[in-house]
């Protein structure tokens, strides 16, 4: 619409256009009510298409005597709501019903959210925790059901009549018991290296804004990990001393102790962002309409924390592997059958809860036979509650050096069971490995190998390329004291590249000097830009697109004569072409067989009648135009 008014204004004067310009608008409301009708017709296939969406919401947490909603949404028209039986509560109001809907188009795609409400506004009479069954609605002549619920009720605390959550106060003075902060261990007496779960809680009666700063436990003597899996806090209600608290855990960290005794953990401190409500003291009555709201600083601080660590008994195994916890383990080989020099991938995996990040590769007693190479740990261990919780998989690769039967001694992994304060011992049964020779040894043997020279073997050699054949080929000597430096290979070294590096900076500075002249470089690259555009032509020509044939062919002579001629496409016209071609040289004929040309296009583009128009020949007479006009116009340098 904005282009039509545009050329409207631009070209007023000429009548031609006046005509074009409504065939314009007049093609762009065609359009737009075959958009939207297209819309119309798909929103229901849209629609159908949709998987349906039936669930329910209510809080978690309410007070004793206090109302609540209880609200299901489905993403599709149903009929037939059946809420569950509602024995612990009381249904004071519902369902009210509602409906929303949003159209989005997005790239020429639309898409549309359709969501029924149906809410109830339920009281809760008995403190305890509740359960709500699911609900079921018809779609489709199909039955669905909501997701169940689990609702808290708490003992109803002291409330302000002023707005839950914010306070009522003409000093700004917040007291201990608006808000305060736990920090609690779930174990405070463990042993050296048991994980251990401190949670960080806090307690509001006050509208909180925010958290200005925080000041964080040293945790010496621990090793610390962050639990909390994400940043938002999730608030829950609590009836404590017959106050209701809005509480929300802030942080979980996992800690294992370092060493044995007493171990003290600071307290945390935060400072919070409190926003109270002060009511204004005016004798205008109208002041007493209107509330002043400010935001306090609160800085509070937990209590500390002290866990009883004991130490591990003594003496500890040679071969403790240092976890505390509960652990399983698997003991494979990739096979059993091998040659001499084939590899054997001998993989353990130690699985279980606890410490497991410092756990110890396993000590393994390989018969002297056999290569072994350092192993290769990958760790797939998720941070939990109870610590550490997945697998370490060890994988040793190992080489036969000899033929023979060969066994492994049962691996033996020695970790530490808090549960019952004693070492345990895992071990696995042993492994045997068949190994056939393969023509390699020099004196295979059927038993294991064993004595000095087994016991002292060294690594793995490559005799054959230990020692290398004196060159017997010609070489290419030179006399002694004859170098590099000053001969006719070290002048052509610099002489070459010197003269490269002229030849290439007076080529470029050319280039540079013809790139400049932006006015010589349109005039000299028309042609080739035309040709280009009507290639595009062609091409829509063969494949039977009328609309973008006509376009890309009235955009290929608009371009040749505004390159040709360095003239801008928006100053050009029909009059002033004329003029122009006939300033810089064109034939009359070959002027006004342009005009036609441009003339037919537009005329093709928009008016009904253009579709019968002699496409190929029209093509054919733009060609021969711009070679003509190529020949015989005078190149314009500015």
């Amino acid at each position: 619409m904005n282009q039509a008014l545009q050329m409207m204004h631009q070209q007023e004067s000429n009548p031609l256009h006046a005509s074009n310009i409504r065939l314009i608008t007049r093609n762009i409301f065609l359009r737009m009510k075959s958009f939207l009708f297209t819309l119309l017709l798909f929103i229901p296939a849209i629609l159908s298409g949709q998987d349906v969406s039936f669930e329910a919401n209510a809080p978690a947490t309410v007070e004793e005597g206090k109302r609540f909603q209880l609200v299901y949404k489905v993403n599709k028209a149903g009929e037939d709501l059946r809420i569950p039986e509602l024995a612990d509560f009381q249904i004071l109001m519902g369902p009210t019903s509602s409906q929303r809907s949003q159209v989005q188009i997005i790239n020429g795609k639309v898409s549309r959210e359709v969501e029924y409400t149906y809410t109830y506004i339920l009281k809760a009479d008995t403190k305890g925790t509740f359960s709500i069954p699911p609900a079921s609605i018809v779609v489709d002549d199909k039955k669905h059901e909501s997701n169940s619920l689990e609702i808290k009720v708490v003992e109803a605390g002291q409330q302000s009549a002023q707005t839950p959550g914010v306070t009522d106060n003409q000093s700004g003075a917040i007291s201990d018991d608006d808000v305060f902060i736990t920090m609690k261990a779930n174990k405070t007496s463990v042993f050296q290296d048991q994980p251990v779960l401190l949670t960080t809680k806090i307690y509001t009666r006050v509208n909180l804004e925010g958290i200005s700063d925080i000041q964080h436990p040293t945790f010496r003597n621990f090793l610390a990990e962050d639990i909390t899996g994400s940043e938002n806090i999730e608030w829950s209600l609590e009836n404590i001393n017959g106050k209701t608290y809005r509480v929300g855990t802030y942080n979980q960290k996992i800690i294992y102790p370092q060493t044995s005794g007493q171990l003290k953990i600071e307290p945390i401190s935060i400072e919070f962002l409190v926003r109270i409500r002060q009511t204004r003291q005016s004798n205008n009555i109208f002041d007493n309409f209107f509330d002043t709201h400010r935001t306090v600083r609160r800085t509070v601080t937990s209590d500390g924390v002290t866990i009883n660590v004991k130490a591990l008994p003594t003496p500890q195994p040679a071969n403790f592997s240092g976890v505390v916890g509960q652990l399983d383990m698997d003991v494979s080989l990739s096979k059993n059958q091998a040659k001499v020099n084939d590899g054997i991938t001998l993989k353990t995996v130690i699985s279980g809860t606890g410490n497991l990040k410092i756990a110890a590769a396993p000590n393994i007693a390989f018969p002297p036979d056999f290569d072994v190479f350092d192993p290769n740990t990958t760790s797939n261990l998720n941070l939990t509650v109870n610590g550490n919780k997945g697998s370490k998989t060890y994988e040793q690769l190992i080489i036969p050096r000899h033929s023979g039967a060969f066994e492994i001694p049962p691996v033996e992994y020695v970790y530490f069971d808090p549960s019952i304060g004693q070492y345990r011992t895992l071990k696995s049964q042993k492994l045997t490995i068949n190994v056939e020779s393969n023509g390699e040894t020099a004196s295979p043997t059927n038993q294991q190998s064993t004595g000095p020279a087994a016991a002292n073997r060294e690594g793995v050699k490559f005799v054959g390329k230990d020692i290398r054949y004196i060159k017997t080929e010609n070489l290419n000597l030179q006399p002694v004291n004859t170098f590099f430096f000053g001969s006719w290979k070290f002048v052509l070294g610099y002489t070459i590249p010197l003269i490269l590096f002229v030849i290439i900076s007076l080529i470029y500075r050319q280039k540079i000097k013809v790139n400049a002249n932006i006015s010589l470089k349109k005039t000299k690259q028309a042609n080739k830009m035309a040709r280009k555009r009507l290639k595009k032509a062609a091409q829509h020509l063969k494949s039977g697109n009328n609309e973008a044939f006509y376009e890309e062919l009235t955009k290929g002579l608009w371009g040749y004569i505004s390159d040709k001629l360095v003239i801008p496409i928006s100053d050009l016209n029909i009059d002033n072409v004329r003029q122009e071609l006939e300033n810089n040289g064109a034939m009359k004929d070959n002027t006004e067989k342009l005009v036609e040309i441009l003339e037919t296009c537009e005329y093709a583009r928009y008016a009904p009648s253009g579709e019968t128009a002699k496409k190929e020949g029209l093509y054919q007479a733009a060609i021969e135009v711009i070679s003509k006009l190529e020949s015989n116009l005078k190149k314009k340098i500015k």
